[in-house]
């Protein structure tokens, strides 16, 4: 499945994800080449640098201020073409050649789409309290912006029994109190952070 559907399945419920798959993702696809769009993201999490440009910007390329690296979804051609070539010393390293160049940049445009499209109301309850409510903190702090894991193990994908599991066992997580609607708010963003990760 090409990284637009997957994205768009995992934000909008069953008819209106067929409708923009439809609709949307097949004008979106005359503008973008799924494959460029894939090496772009490989490049982007993996391999440029031999970091990832993920490692500064995030996953989603959505800017990490503790790290001073800027929000860059959608970002233009001459931006990039400046980073790499020596506007942003951190990334003076990067040896990229225009096929990759272009490929990056054909992601980050993707991203730009993409991240318009808004979740549904539980799901983005869900985000605020992973990242920022849980125990104070979010749980953003011990298992990662996108839940993969930090100090803490990848909980993508994690349904709402196996959340309270943890509440009530971890003690690492004994200072973390959540109402039954709110876990399931909480297991409705890690099923969908879990679609976004699936390839």
């Amino acid at each position: 499945m090409a990284y637009f559907d997957r994205v768009v399945s995992a934000t909008k419920p069953p008819l209106v994800a067929a409708l923009l798959l439809t609709i949307g993702g097949a004008a979106f696809a005359q503008d973008h080449d799924a494959a460029q769009v894939d090496a772009g993201r490989q490049l982007f999490e993996e391999n440029a640098g031999g970091t990832g440009c993920a490692a500064c910007h995030g996953d989603a390329a959505e800017g990490n201020p503790d790290a001073g690296a800027p929000f860059i979804q959608g970002s233009s051609r001459a931006r990039l073409n400046a980073a790499l070539a020596g506007a942003v010393p951190a990334m003076e390293y990067f040896d990229l050649n225009r096929r990759e160049t272009d490929a990056i940049y054909e992601f980050l445009q993707y991203m730009g789409h993409v991240q318009d499209e808004p979740l549904d109301e539980d799901t983005a309850a869900g985000k605020v309290i992973f990242e920022e409510t849980a125990g104070g903190v979010g749980c953003q702090s011990c298992h990662g912006a996108d839940g993969s894991g930090d100090s803490a193990p990848d909980i993508r994908g994690q349904d709402a029994r196996a959340i309270l599991e943890q509440l009530r066992r971890n003690e690492n997580m004994s200072f973390i109190t959540l109402s039954s609607g709110e876990v399931d708010q909480v297991a409705a963003y890690l099923d969908y952070l879990h679609k976004l990760d699936s390839h």
